[in-house]
């Protein structure tokens, strides 16, 4: 694939409290020349900075972070035009359909149990590196 944009990996920010966990994702979800992973953040004011600074195609959110919330970086990326086309896909334990639906509401891309749906969450960010790299 030539320089144009095609052909160039999904740029992905993990936001985890946990430092275990965020390597797990960066493991996971990483896929050479089809998926990096640029940042990884544990509060909200670093992963709205990453966002802001790396300009990530996706970010991988918790909604529970080491100072503020998931639902909040919700709610600043998608108020903020200059970063707002963010895809958002948020993990977390907690699975009820209302959280579910509400981060949905929120804006979110997606939403996958942290601990059940793993594969799904892979899936997904693999189904954006495709979508990019056919522009």
């Amino acid at each position: 694939m030539g320089s144009s944009g095609r052909g160039l990996p999904l740029k992905v920010v993990i936001a985890d409290d946990s430092g275990p966990v965020a390597e797990m994702l960066r493991e996971l979800l990483t896929d050479p020349g089809r998926v990096e992973v640029v940042g990884v953040a544990d509060t909200e004011a670093s992963t709205l900075e990453a966002v802001r600074a790396l300009a990530p195609d996706a970010v991988v959110l918790d909604l529970q972070l080491r100072t503020g919330s998931g639902t909040d970086v919700i709610r600043a990326v998608r108020s903020d035009p200059s970063v707002a086309a963010t895809r958002l896909i948020v993990t977390s334990n907690h699975t009820s359909p209302q959280l579910r639906a509400g981060c949905m509401e929120l804006g979110a891309d997606g939403y996958f149990d942290k601990v059940n749906e793993l594969e799904g969450l892979a899936a997904r960010v693999r189904a954006l590196a495709e979508e990019k790299a056919r522009g």
